[in-house]
């Protein structure tokens, strides 16, 4: 008889986690899969709003070292439709007005010649940033995770960092870890910067061809539920308690009690110890989760009748308190889309993320718009003079959790939630760093080879980032 598998939450986790399940093993496993949504995705998720116009969660990249997602669609038989940059990174520096360029594209070498030329630093300020890249190319895991007490800012000050240099490196904290560098933990900026700079290869971005809810979510799902998955959405869950030896039970919002064999948690950290038993609420890893905290995102999407960006590209930002700009990152998405049988706009569609939002969560949608175009008027002198003929504004909670210092603490470094027949997934699990599908596909795979494991059947690879020889992660 197969096993009864239910997996919580219907993000990219927990779609990884179903699908190579049944990749490896359809005959042995039925799945179910509960979204408390309408639409599957988590943070990778994406819909149409109420003029049938698509709606995205926010900027997602795709990065040369995301081997685990690209093995993925490769094994479902679906390749990714992606838009290459061309190569650089963007950045809207709020101290000077001005746009800079670091040189990255298609090798490391060519992103470390970047940032010994990078326009904002003095020569002597180039030299001291190479260097510190360069010693943190060399840190090994338990370094690392030796500084998770010390946020970004005091590491930095720590590393002979100067306020223009700290600048710079502020915009990795906030668009990839989505905190402000004061409070996020300086061993997930190690972590991100040492896969960044330290993996082989092509180093250019790209961006997904279509929605994500096309791209990446709309594929995962018809593959399991070709293979028997049953996908029940607008279907929160609100306990899961042991059931017998091995198995777990789990209730859903109409008070309806189910029983499993296993049950895979693929939701936010945070949002897990509320749904377990009391007793087990102070245990590893469930009281490490309680302590961890989630970090709101807006994203604002603006409609132009005209084309007021010129290229695909991905500018972002070194936000910060005092110089602004209000955007973390902005792209144009009709140039991403371009080629997909759902664009209809033929003007710009401009995605503003703003990332670690505390600090402007306050602020009406109307002001948001306003700080927002009169920032791109501000970079962009092809945004002057366009209004756009209409602005959506999407306040995102409860997505993912926010790197703080001691995260690296309170995380599990396992699968296993000493519940029997209950697994954790998730982006906070595993990977070579925190916050991204690569690392949501990864801890789906490693939970699905557990579950394989149980019943004598082959798992599948976890691939790592390919680095340079001299980095030390491992």
């Amino acid at each position: 008889m197969p096993q009864r598998i239910a997996i919580v939450g219907g993000g990219i986790s927990g779609l990884s986690a179903a699908a190579h399940v049944l990749l490896a093993a359809p005959e042995d496993f039925e799945i179910e899969l509960f979204e408390a949504a309408p639409f599957l995705g988590g943070q990778c998720a994406s819909w149409l709003d109420a003029k049938g116009r698509p709606t995205e969660t926010g900027i997602h990249l795709d990065f040369p070292w995301y081997h685990n997602k690209d093995a993925l669609f490769a094994a479902i038989g679906h390749p990714l439709p992606l838009r290459e940059t061309d190569g650089n990174y963007y950045i809207c520096n709020g101290a000077t007005g001005r746009i800079d360029t670091l040189l990255a594209g298609k090798s490391v070498f060519k992103t470390l010649r970047g940032l010994a030329t990078f326009p904002s630093l003095t020569p002597g300020e180039r030299l001291k940033l190479t260097g510190f890249i360069l010693r943190i190319l060399r840190m090994d895991n338990a370094t690392a995770e030796s500084f998770d007490g010390m946020p970004i800012t005091e590491f930095l000050r720590a590393e002979g960092m100067t306020e223009a240099i700290s600048r710079q490196l502020a915009l990795e904290a906030v668009t990839i870890q989505g905190l402000r560098p004061e409070e996020a933990s300086a061993t997930s900026f190690i972590k991100f910067l040492r896969t960044m700079y330290g993996s082989m290869g092509r180093f250019d971005t790209t961006f997904f061809g279509a929605p994500l809810a096309d791209a990446l979510i709309a594929p995962l799902a018809d593959f399991v539920r070709a293979r028997g998955a049953k996908i029940h959405f607008k279907a929160p869950v609100t306990a899961v308690v042991p059931s017998g030896v091995s198995g777990a039970s789990l209730t859903t919002a109409s008070g309806e009690i189910r029983a499993y064999d296993h049950v895979i948690f693929a939701i936010p950290g945070y949002a897990v110890p509320p749904l377990v038993p009391t007793e087990f609420r102070s245990r590893a890893p469930f009281a490490g989760l309680t302590d961890l905290r989630e970090t709101p995102i807006i994203t604002l999407t603006l409609w132009y009748d005209a084309q007021v960006f010129t290229d695909g590209n991905v500018y972002i930002s070194n936000r910060d308190r005092t110089h602004g700009p209000i955007f973390d990152a902005v792209a144009d998405k009709a140039h991403h889309w371009r080629g997909w049988s759902g664009l209809t706009h033929t003007g710009s569609i401009l995605q503003v993320l703003i990332d670690a939002a505390e600090d402007v969560q306050h602020l009406t949608d109307e002001q948001l718009i306003a700080a927002s175009r009169a920032d791109l008027d501000r970079f962009f002198p092809t945004c002057r003079g366009h209004v756009p003929t209409d602005a959506t504004v999407l306040r995102l909670r409860g997505t993912y959790c926010g790197t703080r210092v001691g995260y690296w603490s309170k995380v599990p470094r396992t699968h296993e939630t000493g519940m029997p027949g209950v697994w954790l997934a998730g982006d906070y699990t595993d990977g070579p760093y925190h916050y991204g599908m690569e690392s949501a596909v990864i801890s789906g795979k490693a939970v699905a080879n557990l579950i394989l494991a149980g019943v004598n059947r082959p798992g599948h690879e976890i691939l790592r980032p390919n680095y340079l020889p001299f980095v030390a992660a491992k």
